[in-house]
């Protein structure tokens, strides 16, 4: 019978249980045979999965080409496939099963055709925005601070772009946690500038606003307290989104369950300490001012002599102020002077992180966290438990870079990167792959992907975690990589059935699956023809329902400006993501939680969610779009086939044009100018076209 976790004794140690728990381990090799280390990495996959269920790899069922075209374009863009790529693979894939007797050769162009389906979709920029979206819900992204006023956060939009670019162009994903927790640091350990290396100096300055996506308290009722929620925020962040290990636990006391002391936490958060806290303390003014926390994306030299030119005027202009006596001349000045002193740089900025001169501030363990009650000082180091990784050396640089002095920071951050990323660290990769596969599968190979530690579930298949871990570090931590790799296995592309003897949820296909929030939305867009071609840039705000703005936070309400409606039909990625006012369509939808890292969504089917997608005036305008995107054709019977196709990338079959038609002729009266027929009876037929189980849900 399970009872849960153990609970760990009172006085904290490090037993051998703790040290060989399967999280802390090394990654294992796979010993293959030697006719099997020819086989491709998919292959091995297969060979793992049908090894722990004691079946063969042939045992698997592949799912009919439509199935899979939808599939694949579901998880790597979250649009629905065209009619034409359906159409094609559907037709090579039928052709090839009987162009020759030789099974192999068939097989072969078959999977050629695959791999050529899947590159494409990587290499569009749909592929950034769904998978970008993907890590903003593991990093809790948002634009807003939380709390009563919820306050804008400036220009955090670009972390969200960097995001999208970073999946889109395959960023080594070491890089691309290097460049979030210590991207400052990095730039100067390898001599990049904003003059030397423009790109790769902007992306990296932008990524630090990692640090800056937590909720933030403007005006607590404890500054000192403040401080430190904010900072263990940024903790449960790195160690959900990077490790997979629930830190937070051991802010107050040591952890209850896994081998992560009080002090280990503190210890680990020294390396942070110099961080310019979001907000800085204001002592007795009950509020918090702004601490530096955008960045200009320019030479600190150029920004700097902009400011000097400003303040240069400045006094010029109050020297003419001083001097003037007529009442007229005097505020005319006076109005310069203002616009001098409002004035915006030219520049483009960034939320990112500062820190404070001095070095990190000094750490103390806290007792029960209060801290007004410090206990004895630490030092950064890692925890414990992982002390077998401690002793890593530090990339860019070795030894020589432990007393390097950085220009503007301590580079205790770097030396925390660089320790999460190395590959003897074998959190980073598991935590990584796992999140990808369940991402695909619907279920990780751990089914807790954001918890690996014993509050979690341990692997179902770990030879096959490891060897995913493994492949990923030595492809240059290539996120595409793992993609082929999953997406071209018989496990991925099997039916949307248990196979007899195969029923673990990790490793097929178990059942059909909603489209989440995003994923309806835009596909509503795509179908009916208006999904915009927006790529970057600050947030849209769809329109507000009146109900909604007279029931919403005033607050929130009185600082959301609708934004002009071609600009609405853009991804949902791009949709203004606000703590106390979510985009409603996609809240009702399970949108994400965006005050805590989110591993996996909640999916609900609810009645407010039926009630949406048929009477929203968003999907009326939708289903209207859609019905005249089926052209003038006056036979119903080929407007009938486009729209099946549109919706579901295939032909219908007589007895859907049948009752498709039955139900035309039944709604439609006489035509006029004033209402021709496309406004009624295609109109309703096309919202419940996109009210199907078929267009909602994907095998």
């Amino acid at each position: 019978l399970a009872t849960g976790p153990k609970k760990r004794n009172r006085n904290f140690e490090i037993t051998d249980e703790d040290r060989k728990y399967w999280a802390f381990q090394p990654l294992n090799s796979v010993a293959w045979a030697a006719d099997e280390q020819v086989l491709t990495a998919s292959q091995k996959i297969d060979l793992l999965i049908a090894r722990h269920h004691s079946l063969q790899p042939e045992d698997i069922q592949s799912a009919p080409p439509r199935e899979l075209v939808r599939r694949l374009f579901a998880d790597l863009w979250g649009l629905p496939a065209t009619f034409e790529h359906v159409y094609r693979f559907e037709k090579f894939a039928g052709a090839s099963s009987s162009r020759d007797n030789d099974p192999g050769n068939n097989n072969a162009a078959i999977e050629k055709e695959w791999e050529t389906l899947i590159e494409e979709l990587l290499d569009s920029h749909h592929y950034g925005e769904r998978w970008g979206r993907h890590w903003l819900d593991w990093v809790r992204y948002a634009e807003t601070n939380g709390y009563e006023r919820d306050g804008m956060k400036p220009h955090v939009w670009r972390y969200r772009d960097y995001v999208i670019d970073s999946f889109r162009d395959d960023k080594p994903y070491d890089q691309f946690v290097i460049e979030q927790l210590a991207g400052d640091e990095w730039l100067e350990v390898q001599g990049w500038t904003a003059k030397t290396h423009p790109k790769e100096w902007r992306d990296a300055i932008i990524a630090t606003g990692f640090y800056r996506l937590h909720i933030w308290d403007d005006e607590p009722d404890d500054t000192d307290l403040a401080e430190f929620e904010d900072a263990d925020d940024t903790m449960v962040a790195i160690g959900s989104a990077f490790l997979g290990l629930t830190l937070g636990c051991a802010r107050c006391h040591d952890h209850k369950f896994d081998p992560i002391s009080q002090n280990d936490y503190y210890s680990l958060l020294k390396f942070m300490r110099g961080i310019d806290p979001y907000g800085l303390s204001r002592k007795g003014g009950g509020g918090r001012g702004t601490g530096r926390i955008q960045r200009f994306l320019v030479p600190d030299e150029e920004s700097a002599q902009w400011e000097q030119d400003r303040q240069s005027k400045i006094l010029l202009k109050q020297s003419e102020f001083d001097a003037a006596t007529d009442p007229a001349v005097r505020l005319k000045i006076q109005g310069e002077l203002k616009e001098l002193r409002d004035l915006v740089p030219p520049f483009d900025a960034a939320l990112s992180v500062a820190e404070q001169s001095g070095g990190p501030k000094p750490t103390h363990v806290l007792h029960r966290g209060d801290p007004h009650a410090t206990k004895e000082p630490v030092d950064s180091r890692v925890p414990e438990v992982l002390q077998l990784m401690a002793d890593i050396p530090m990339a860019n640089g070795g030894s020589e870079q432990q007393g390097k002095s950085f220009s503007k920071s301590c580079g205790l951050r770097l030396k925390l990167a660089q320790w999460v990323v190395h590959p003897r660290n074998p959190l980073t990769a598991r935590v990584m792959v796992n999140k990808i596969w369940q991402r695909h599968f619907g279920v990780g190979i751990v089914p807790t992907p954001d918890d690996f530690g014993r509050t979690g579930q341990p692997p179902s298949n770990p030879a096959l975690l490891d060897f995913l871990a493994k492949e990923f570090i030595e492809s240059g931590w290539s996120i595409k990589q793992v993609h082929r790799m999953i997406l071209s296995t018989k496990a991925y592309r099997s039916r949307s059935q248990s196979v007899s003897g195969f029923s673990d949820p990790a490793y097929y296909q178990p059942q059909l699956r909603r489209l989440d929030a995003e994923g309806v939305r835009d596909s509503v867009l795509a179908v009916a023809g208006e999904l915009g071609s927006k790529k970057n840039g600050p947030s849209v705000y769809p329109s507000l329902t009146q109900e909604i703005r007279d029931s919403a936070n005033p607050v929130s309400v009185s600082a959301w400006q609708d934004s002009p409606i071609e600009d609405q039909k853009c991804r949902s990625v791009y949709l203004v993501v606000k703590r106390s006012l979510r985009v409603p369509f996609l809240e009702i939808l399970d949108f994400t939680n965006s005050t805590a890292p989110t591993a996996i969504r909640n999916v609900t089917t609810t009645a407010p969610q039926a009630l949406l997608l048929l009477n929203d005036p968003w999907m009326q305008e939708r289903s209207l779009q859609l019905a005249r995107r089926l052209g003038d054709l006056e036979n119903p019977e080929a407007r009938i086939r486009k729209l099946w196709q549109l919706a579901y990338q295939r032909e219908p079959n007589p007895e859907e044009i049948r009752i498709a038609t039955e139900y035309i002729a039944r709604l439609r009266g006489p035509r006029t100018a004033e209402q021709p027929e496309v406004e009624q009876a295609w109109i309703s037929l096309c919202r419940a076209i996109l009210n199907s189980n078929e267009f909602l849900y994907v095998d």
